[in-house]
């Protein structure tokens, strides 16, 4: 068998007959709005070369669930995506034109030619899979980006032990960075290091030959993002983590785009250095896309929003929420304040209680005692975020910004958790007792006693030690 690095979390698995499997296929252009691209970029002679058999996406986030990069695959290929509670992966592909879906349950196995199985691992309560793939006699476990632990990870490791390879994220794709506290300057509000932590005793629990760092291959070139290059954990600084604390199993192995391995002749890895010189590499970068992000910018910056579309968006928003979370937003107005070129704003103050949307002159002073909770992103993005039905994702692209008051953070949390549970079919309330969803939790019982323990952790130790879970 082989297997090959295509890109950010794009890997590609062949079994010895020539049957190819392809996850999370992000091969060209860009995600989240011209802010994530490929690093390094994807040679145009490796995505040319693909014919995959199949094609597995882990979940519905932009850099793995790639419109573009899936369009360059016939309407009929398999793709199979794991069953959870809601339909939104089948519903959007069979939007796109696919017509070969296949859902998979939570562990549940499917044979793809001789010798050549994937079962389907699933993790959170906003829907994301890991994928366990036997080709060969080879066995590599695809984490991507889901944070399996306690006892959903003793059940992968249980049902394929020994494991050859486990990749995983290890670096931020999340909001954390994107907060300013105004009245906390100082105040931290990530902690960068935990995220090679975790992947280094993720690895090690599953007790694998080798350790991938993997699906954290990105960089940023939009002019709102680029400095956020300095907070990427890239692959190198995994592997420096390892020697560091002398963990010698399993082995970090850096793999970047085009590099490999095969059972027959191992790894086959470029000496292209991409990490060493980054900021050099990344100017360059940026300097190659500049003419695709210049018409991007003027695209931005022609976006105009009709008021009445943003109150119909949170008037159906609100009405979907239950009494008490209703009520823990009562007293709270969130103010977005959106920018479309250099001279045009629009304001809006918005209460998700009842839905009400008021739109505020555009001059208006946006100081933090009155105004304490401000999203500053484009009306490009806020309309996308309404025609798609996708707030949750906008904070991913580290283009969405918020500054609020320390006080009040906790209501920007609340209010991105309850974008993602609306948008993951959690929301209304009765979406949860539907057949399919009562089926899916059934399944994933341990994932559920995680949870418990984790209230358990809160309630009698104050805090969550991760760490225990991963041992």
């Amino acid at each position: 068998m082989e297997f090959q690095i295509l890109s950010h979390a794009g890997l590609l698995v062949k079994n010895k007959p020539g049957k190819s499997l392809i996850c999370d296929p992000w091969l060209v252009g860009s995600s989240y709005w011209r802010s994530w691209w490929n690093y390094p970029p994807v040679s145009p002679a490796l995505i040319n070369s693909l014919q995959p058999d199949f094609i597995y996406l882990t979940h519905i986030h932009w850099d793995h669930f790639h419109g573009d990069s899936l369009k360059k695959f016939p309407a009929d290929i398999p793709i199979i995506v794991p069953k959870g509670n809601y339909t939104r992966m089948k519903d959007d592909l069979f939007y796109m034109g696919y017509n070969n879906i296949i859902e998979l349950k939570h562990g549940e196995r499917l044979q793809l030619d001789d010798n050549f199985f994937i079962t389907s691992y699933q993790f959170w309560i906003f829907l994301d899979s890991a994928l366990l793939i036997e080709c060969d006699g080879v066995k590599l476990l695809n984490l991507n980006d889901s944070k399996h632990m306690g006892l959903t990870l003793k059940q992968i490791i249980r049902n394929h032990h020994p494991i050859d390879f486990v990749f995983r994220s290890h670096s931020s794709a999340n909001e954390r960075l994107s907060y300013e506290i105004v009245d906390e300057p100082d105040a931290p509000v990530d902690d960068l290091e935990r995220y090679i932590t975790e992947f280094a005793q993720t690895a090690k629990a599953t007790k694998a030959k080798y350790a991938i760092p993997f699906a954290s291959n990105h960089c940023h070139l939009h002019k709102d993002s680029f400095h956020f290059n300095r907070y990427i954990q890239h692959p190198v600084l995994v592997e420096e983590y390892f020697k560091q604390h002398h963990i010698q199993s399993p082995m970090a192995k850096v793999m970047v785009s085009g590099d490999s391995w095969s059972s027959e002749t191992g790894f086959n890895i470029s000496d292209k250095d991409w990490f060493t010189n980054r900021e050099q590499l990344l100017a360059d970068y940026l300097q190659q896309q500049s003419e695709s992000l210049e018409k991007f910018y003027k695209q931005e910056n022609q976006a105009t929003i009709d008021t009445q579309v943003v109150a119909d968006y949170f008037e159906q928003f609100s009405a979907s929420l239950p009494f008490f979370i209703k009520r823990y937003f009562k007293r709270v107005h969130f103010t977005y304040v959106l920018s479309a070129g250099d001279s045009a704003k629009y304001i809006y103050q918005i209460n998700v209680s009842n839905g009400r949307v008021v739109e505020l002159p555009a001059d208006t002073k946006l100081d933090h005692a009155t105004y304490p909770i401000q999203i500053h992103t484009t009306a490009f993005i806020f309309l996308r975020g309404i025609e798609f039905k996708i707030f949750s994702h906008m904070c991913i692209g580290k283009r969405v910004f918020y500054k609020v008051t320390a006080k009040h953070k906790r209501y920007m949390e609340a209010l991105n958790l309850v974008f993602n549970a609306y948008e993951y079919d959690l929301l209304p309330l009765r979406r949860l007792f539907t057949r399919r969803s009562l089926q899916s939790w059934l399944m994933r019982w341990r994932e559920i006693i995680l949870y418990m323990q984790f209230v358990r952790d809160k309630v009698v130790y104050g805090k969550l030690d991760i760490e225990k879970y991963l041992k």
